[in-house]
């Protein structure tokens, strides 16, 4: 979209949405004088906190310093990025949004029509909701008994939507045919197998409990499906051959919709709890964060089939600091502590390993153990690295086992090998961990740094031959229409870690707050109004509160007063964006706001409040603007001069400023520089008279 689109549809949803219906579904609102309170979710509140003012269509947490308008708080409630809240906005709203010029436009309908696929999985887990809670077929009360069995009351089996799914080859799929989806359709949205060699498909689930897997902000975009051992038995015996009745649990596959790498169960039930805690709880399956649930935990998520990847701890940073990890006390649990080590060397996150006693799961743990005792573990649990290096100690006598002593110091340096520090703070960390290794093996860590030098050189050395290997591959073969083959999975498709620091997981960290001085690539393509100040209007990710903000970036008085008469005054900030020169104001927040009042000048908008807020993108610049409404709201009456004389004194000021400033480097330049005698003679002119007309009463 063009930046005057862009700006269009922004305003068509937030006039669309009233603020108060959109928090009033989530949080108990109730009126106090002109506005509405509720307790905030993003602290601990015992009291209402949260002030919502549906005049100007505004919220604000003073006890966490945060606020905005209706998108910042999607933003931050849900966890999600700028452009994110707004296509979740948009579709309450009934809002068409154009697909900012990605590809050709989908038909409602086709199986690339993420809206249809959404609503496709949506009616299939509705019928197997339906037929767990009211089914009447024998499969459908051994359904309720197994569920029952494991200790699932109703209420959670509404909570999580928790579904059956008939043994039936064509359940979902007739479902979805007389519901006018075609069959590509139900394909797409992974509910049904094409037949191999024919046409036509069948339901991927059948026979087993039925979990939605749903996006942040709560709408189903895949299923999952549990064995129900009863069932699976008559299904194993059926077939005579020996098998179990299949894998013990079946996730969705890769979609449109669904990215196993990217997605958590759960994580729109446990998102407050989580922010509350500030600590994640990572299980391995649907059924432990139902338990857990049910035992009271209410911070537990699960992965989908995949392993705790880079990409979900950057989900987990946008709602805590600490994530724990905990694995089934198994022996593959065992294993899968062993491939974190690298995940915790890279993530900037506190990752811990919780790994249960006696081959246990946390389902089992909590039906033998009390909730308190796991979160006890939790938080006792030892982070990554302490976690393997235990493990490959265990049981050795570190100064006379040589073998197993240099077996475990290459295999713990062979991880920090693969992950060569991309910036001081993963340097710091690298070096930590390795003062860690020498307390634990009795090694100068400068012995150890040197090793580790060594393992790197030869990384990077395979690294070269695996490179020019690939360049003189072949290409690859053309697929019928000519173009080359698609690769054989989603994971071909994901970008190099090479294109660090400019890659997409680089640039949202990097923009979490859209102010970051060193963070400005003179790449082309990016949108930055100058070379150190990125553009407002364009932000795409937006800052979670609880994150530490940059040095520098508050407001001083004299820019603080500025842009209280902007706001109070579209007049005199019309006036503004032709005096103000972006090198008087001080802070990179100051010089966002003037570049956000430049850009709407600059498309012919209204330069009031509202448009400025629609405008903006990051939520930590839209808590700025509502911090200065509410500052002028609580000095209404109490400012005499008009908005026009105080912007005139504000000039004075700043041209006095740099006045001086000019006045100090003249004055350097004198102080530093042999000039000839008459040069001297008149720069000092100069300043004198400038200094008398600058004292002259006006």
């Amino acid at each position: 979209m063009s930046p005057s689109t862009d700006f269009d549809v922004k305003e068509r949803v937030r006039a669309a949405t009233d603020i108060v219906d959109v928090i009033g579904h989530d949080l108990e609102l109730r009126p106090q004088g002109r506005h509405f309170v509720a307790r905030c979710p993003f602290h601990n509140d015992t009291r209402p906190s949260m002030t919502v003012n549906q005049e100007r269509q505004s919220w604000k947490c003073w006890v966490c310093d945060i606020g905005g308008d209706i998108f910042s708080f999607v933003m931050q409630r849900e966890g999600v990025d700028f452009p994110t809240a707004l296509r979740s906005l948009a579709e309450r709203a009934g809002i068409e949004i154009p697909e900012f010029n990605r590809g050709p436009k989908t038909q409602p309908g086709s199986p690339d029509d993420k809206t249809t696929l959404m609503k496709a999985i949506e009616l299939v887990a509705k019928a197997y909701f339906d037929e767990l809670a009211e089914g009447k077929s024998d499969d459908a009360k051994l359904a309720r008994d197994y569920l029952a069995s494991r200790g699932v009351d109703d209420a959670n089996r509404e909570r999580f939507r928790i579904g059956f799914a008939p043994d039936s080859w064509d359940f979902a799929v007739n479902l979805l045919r007389r519901n006018h989806f075609s069959e590509a359709v139900a394909q797409a949205a992974g509910v049904a197998i094409g037949r191999e060699g024919k046409s036509g498909c069948y339901d991927r689930y059948r026979g087993r409990l039925m979990f939605p897997i749903d996006n942040a902000q709560g709408q189903p975009i895949s299923l999952g499906g549990r064995i129900i051992p009863a069932i699976a038995d008559r299904i194993a015996a059926a077939k005579g051959d020996g098998s179990k009745g299949g894998a013990k649990y079946i996730n969705g596959p890769e979609t449109l919709l669904f990215r196993k790498s990217n997605e958590l169960y759960g994580l729109h039930l446990a998102r407050d709890a989580m922010r509350h805690a500030d600590e994640a709880l990572v299980m391995e399956g649907y059924t432990d964060v139902v338990a857990t649930r049910m035992a009271g935990i209410e911070n537990s998520v699960a992965v989908l089939g995949t392993a705790l990847t880079a990409s979900h701890v950057r989900v987990l940073k946008r709602f805590v600091n600490r994530v724990v990890l905990v694995l089934d006390g198994d022996e593959a649990g065992k294993r899968r502590a062993e491939e974190v080590l690298e995940l915790f060397v890279t993530a900037d996150a506190d990752l811990r390993i919780l790994t249960l006693p006696d081959g246990l799961d946390p389902a089992d743990f909590l039906s033998a153990h009390s909730a308190g005792e796991l979160l006890d573990m939790a938080r006792q649990a030892p982070d990554a690295m302490d976690h393997k290096l235990n493990r490959l100690t265990e049981g050795v006598d570190v100064t006379r086992d040589t073998h197993r002593v240099t077996t475990a110091i290459n295999s713990m340096l062979g991880v920090l090998a693969k992950t060569p520090p991309k910036s001081d703070k993963a340097s710091l960390k690298i070096d930590q961990l390795l003062v860690r290794m020498s307390h634990t093996f009795e090694l100068p860590t400068e012995r150890l740094q040197r090793h580790l030098e060594t393992l790197r050189q030869e990384q990077a050395e395979r690294e070269r031959k695996q490179a020019r290997y690939r360049q003189s591959k072949p290409a690859s073969p053309a697929s019928p229409s000519g173009r080359p083959a698609a690769p054989s999975s989603p994971q071909a498709l994901a970008p190099s870690d090479d294109f660090d620091p400019f890659s997409q997981a680089a640039m949202e960290d990097a923009s979490m707050f859209g102010i970051d001085d060193g963070f400005a690539p003179d790449v082309s393509g990016f949108d930055s109004p100058a070379p150190h100040v990125a553009s407002p209007g364009r932000q795409g990710a937006g800052g979670n509160a609880r994150d530490e903000q940059p040095q520098g970036n508050g407001l001083s008085g004299v820019e603080r007063e500025l842009f209280e008469i902007l706001i109070e005054s579209p007049e005199v900030a019309a006036m503004a964006v032709e005096s103000i020169d972006a090198s008087w104001l001080q802070s990179n927040t100051a010089k966002m706001l003037l570049s956000a009042y430049q850009d709407l000048d600059l498309d012919g908008r209204d330069l009031d409040a509202a448009s400025v807020l629609v405008l903006l993108e990051n939520d930590f610049l839209k808590n700025q603007i509502i911090n200065l409404q509410e500052r002028i709201e609580r000095r209404a009456g109490h400012v005499l001069e008009p908005p026009h004389v105080r912007y005139t004194a504000i000039l004075t000021r700043f041209r006095e400023r740099e006045f001086d400033a000019e006045k100090s480097r003249q004055i350097q330049k004198l102080q530093s520089a042999s000039l000839p005698e008459d040069e001297e003679l008149a720069m000092l002119e100069q300043l004198f008279a400038a200094e008398r007309i600058r004292q002259t009463p006006r």
